[in-house]
């Protein structure tokens, strides 16, 4: 008996190498959503695209009512953080309410198990948008899951997704350009679109409830991926640095094994004893309300309110 997946963010990079991969096992019948744009894909009687907006939670519903999935994959979301400091409000409703709303949806339509995209921004969280991205995985240990699975997956940094560091250093290289770089000692994790898009299959089956799950592979420092690229293109280019953008991180947590529990797949794991954190998720509320656009927006205010 053939089963389905709902898969959010059709026109994502990620996206497109996961529907490829999954439409590669003949039992799975895909729905895809969008808000504007559905992305290039092939026409193929097993991939079904459905308009959606994480600004309106409820358009998801009929999707529920009328493809009943046996998974979800969360993938749309607002994740550059110059979002979420140009637009707090926006992106916490998108990332935040959204995402809440798709999750409690899943587990009301009994999904067999449902996978939401977090970040290592959510690690220590600074920005609007890792902020979210924490309050999600926290909210995720406090649901009545029953006998649905709820995962989250801190995805690294995408190399040539859009607006990925990889295409901007590409683009700066063949305009003859200087490389700008926030600071030499800036360090990110990485992750190819095929690898990411593996490690969502394999959670999707394997992943444990309210599990978060993480890449352990070290950060690669920007400076030196940066030379790298510039030596494999052969020019004399020259590398500035501009300074820290508002809501940007040093550097990334660095897992080791023995902060996780390895999964069969290599650089792959599980965050140990992940909790929920009162304390934390207090403070991280009390960070937002600062924020006068996030304090005057009553549907956030109703959320954050269970919390406090």
């Amino acid at each position: 008996m053939s089963k389905s997946i709902l898969i959010t963010g059709s026109s994502g990079f990620v996206c497109k190498h996961l529907i490829n991969r999954l439409l590669k096992l003949p039992e799975l019948n895909i729905i895809a959503t969008y808000r504007e744009i559905k992305g290039d894909y092939k026409e193929n009687p097993r991939l079904t695209f459905e308009k959606a907006d994480l600004h309106n939670p409820s358009s998801f519903e009929n999707i529920f009512r009328k493809h009943r999935p046996n998974f979800v994959v969360h993938l749309a979301a607002m994740a550059r953080v110059r979002d979420g400091e140009n637009e707090p409000a926006k992106v916490l409703k998108a990332n935040y309410i959204g995402t809440l709303s798709l999750i409690k949806m899943a587990i009301k339509y009994k999904v067999c198990s449902v996978i939401t995209t977090s970040s290592n921004l959510a690690q220590d969280p600074v920005s609007v948008v890792g902020m979210g991205k924490y309050l999600i995985e926290q909210d995720c240990q406090n649901l009545d899951t029953y006998s649905t699975k709820v995962i989250n997956f801190r995805m690294p940094n995408v190399i040539d997704s859009n607006g990925a560091v990889t295409l901007i250093f590409k683009r700066q290289i063949e305009n003859n350009q200087s490389i700008t770089i926030t600071h030499p000692d800036m360090s990110r994790m990485f992750i190819t679109g095929e690898k990411a898009s593996s490690w969502l299959e394999y959670l999707l089956y394997n992943g444990e409830d309210k599990g978060v799950y993480v890449s352990y592979d070290p950060p690669t420092k920007i400076t030196d991926l940066a030379k790298n690229m510039i030596d494999k293109s052969g020019k004399k280019i020259d590398i500035k640095f501009i300074g820290i953008k508002p809501g940007e991180k040093l550097v990334e947590k660095c897992f080791l094994e023995n902060d996780v529990k390895p999964t069969e797949i290599k650089g792959l794991g599980k965050i140990k004893n992940y909790r929920y954190n009162k304390t934390q998720v207090v403070k991280v509320i009390d960070k937002l309300l600062d924020i006068e656009s996030i304090s005057n927006f009553d549907d956030i205010q109703s959320i954050f309110a269970d919390h406090l």
